[in-house]
C-alpha cells in the first residue's frame, strides 16, 4: 500500500496542481501576517508565534489539533503532522502548549477538537483495526501542562459514513465473527481552563458574563443538568415508514427521538422496514441524544469547504464545522473577545469570530490555506461592517 501511494505521488503530485518535480521538504517559513479591523491571519509556524504573543493576550482558544500523524497538511517539516508516530507528536507539542497556557487569560477557556485515532491490523500486526484513545492522551498531555480540564462534549458522527472511508466496521465481517466489531469513532471537544488568579471564587479575571436576556433561565436549566427527556410512548410505526421520502424522515425521525422514549427494539423494526430504502452511504435514521453534552444535530457538511469547492481551490483535508465553533465562541466568550486558533487551516475560527461580533486570530503553517483563510476573513469582515439599510435610516434621523 505504501509502494502504491508512493508510485500515485510521484505521478500525480499532493493535489490536481502538483507534480513530482514540485514537492520538496522545506524547513521553517517566511512569516507573512495580514490584520483587519476584526482579524489577524498569520502565516508561520504556531509554536514560534505563539512564543512572542503578549502573555494573556488572549480570551479564547478555539483549535481542531493535527491527529498526531494521521494527516500532513504540508510538505514542510515544521508541520505537526510529519511525525512518525505519537510519541513524537507529544515532544513537538510540548514546545507549543506552555505557550499556549501563557497567552490565554486567567480563568478563560481552551477548546481542543480531537477524535481517536484507528489503528489498522496491517500496520499494528494484530490483524484486526484497533483504536488508540487519543482524546485521553490529549487531556494527560494538556493537564501536564498546566490546563485545569473540566468537561468534553461528544459530537456523534455518522457510522455509515465512517465505515464507508475506513471499511473498519464492515457489516459482512460482523456477520462472520461479531468479536472484531468495535463502534463507530464520535469527535470530541475537550474543555481546559487557565486558573484564574483569584481561585478562591474561580471567576475568571475578566468574567464571561451573560444577561437575562442572552441566556435565559430555561436555557441555563438544559445546560447545566446532564439529561433531559420528554413524555412519550412509542416509536414510528413500521408501516409509517415508507410513506416518507428520506430527506423527510430523517429529520422527522432525530425530531421524533428527542421528543418521546427512546425503544432499541422499535428502533430496529422501523430500520428494517425500511428494506432497500436502508440508505448505504449514511445512516438515515441514527439515534438522537437527549443529553445536551452530545451534540448530534452538527451539520456536518456546514463548513468552509463549500467555498473552497466552488472556488475551485484546494479543499482543508479535516475543516472544523461552523456549528461546532458557533456554539463554543457563544459559551464562553464576550463580544470583543479575542479567539485565538493555533492551527488556523482556512481560517474557520477567525471567520466566525468575526461574524459573532469577536475577533479573530489564527496561524496557518501552509500558505495555500493562509491565503484563502485571509479571503474569507475579509469577507467576513466585509459583512459584519456593512451598514445596513436602519443605519442609513437612523443617520438621516440624526442628521435631520
Amino acid at each position: 500500500m505504501e509502494e502504491k501511494m508512493r508510485e500515485i505521488i510521484m505521478e500525480h503530485g499532493l493535489n490536481a496542481e502538483a507534480r513530482a518535480g514540485d514537492i520538496r521538504r522545506t524547513k521553517g517559513v517566511a512569516r507573512e501576517e495580514t490584520r483587519g479591523e476584526r482579524f489577524t491571519a498569520v502565516h508561520n509556524d504556531c509554536v514560534p508565534e505563539t512564543a512572542q504573543m503578549a502573555e494573556n493576550s488572549v480570551e479564547m482558544i478555539l483549535t481542531s489539533i493535527p491527529f498526531s500523524n494521521h494527516y500532513e497538511y504540508s510538505p514542510s517539516y515544521n508541520d505537526f503532522g510529519h511525525n512518525p508516530d505519537t510519541a513524537k507528536f507529544f515532544e513537538q507539542m510540548d514546545f507549543l502548549s506552555p505557550q499556549l497556557l501563557r497567552v490565554l487569560r486567567p480563568g478563560r477557556v481552551f477548546c481542543c477538537h480531537v477524535k481517536d485515532r484507528v489503528l489498522f491490523g496491517n500496520a499494528t500486526g494484530t490483524g484486526m483495526p484497533t483504536m488508540e484513545p487519543f482524546h485521553a492522551l490529549c487531556i494527560e498531555h494538556y493537564m501536564r501542562h498546566g490546563f485545569q480540564y473540566f468537561g468534553m462534549i461528544t459530537v456523534v458522527t455518522d457510522v455509515v459514513r465512517e465505515n464507508n472511508q475506513t471499511y473498519r466496521l464492515g457489516y459482512t465481517e460482523m456477520r462472520k465473527d461479531g468479536t472484531k466489531m468495535g463502534v463507530g469513532c464520535p469527535e470530541y471537544i475537550l474543555l481546559f481552563r487557565k486558573l484564574p488568579s483569584d481561585t478562591s471564587t474561580a471567576y475568571a479575571d475578566d468574567p464571561v458574563t451573560k444577561t437575562a436576556d442572552e441566556y435565559s433561565l430555561a436555557r441555563w436549566q438544559l445546560d447545566a443538568h446532564g439529561m433531559w427527556r420528554s413524555d412519550g410512548n412509542r416509536m414510528f410505526a413500521p408501516d409509517e415508514v415508507n410513506r416518507l421520502p428520506m430527506h423527510i424522515l430523517q429529520k422527522r425521525f432525530a425530531d421524533f427521538c428527542r421528543s418521546y422514549v427512546y425503544d432499541y427494539h422499535s428502533h430496529v423494526d422501523v430500520m428494517e422496514a425500511m428494506g432497500d430504502k436502508l440508505p448505504k452511504t449514511f445512516f438515515g435514521t441514527p439515534p438522537s441524544s437527549w443529553n445536551p453534552d452530545v451534540w448530534d444535530s452538527v451539520l456536518r457538511i456546514r463548513t468552509l469547504n463549500a467555498d473552497q469547492q466552488q472556488s475551485k481551490r484546494e479543499k482543508h483535508i479535516c475543516p472544523l464545522q461552523l456549528d461546532i465553533i458557533e456554539r463554543l465562541i457563544n459559551r464562553y466568550t464576550n463580544k470583543g473577545d479575542l479567539v485565538l486558533d493555533p492551527f488556523g487551516g482556512i481560517m474557520s475560527v477567525p471567520y466566525m469570530a468575526i461574524k459573532m461580533g469577536r475577533r479573530g486570530f489564527g496561524i496557518e503553517l501552509s500558505g495555500d490555506y493562509y491565503r484563502d483563510g485571509v479571503i474569507y476573513c475579509r469577507k467576513a469582515e466585509d459583512e459584519a461592517t456593512a451598514p445596513t439599510l436602519f443605519d442609513l435610516m437612523e443617520k438621516e434621523v440624526a442628521a435631520a
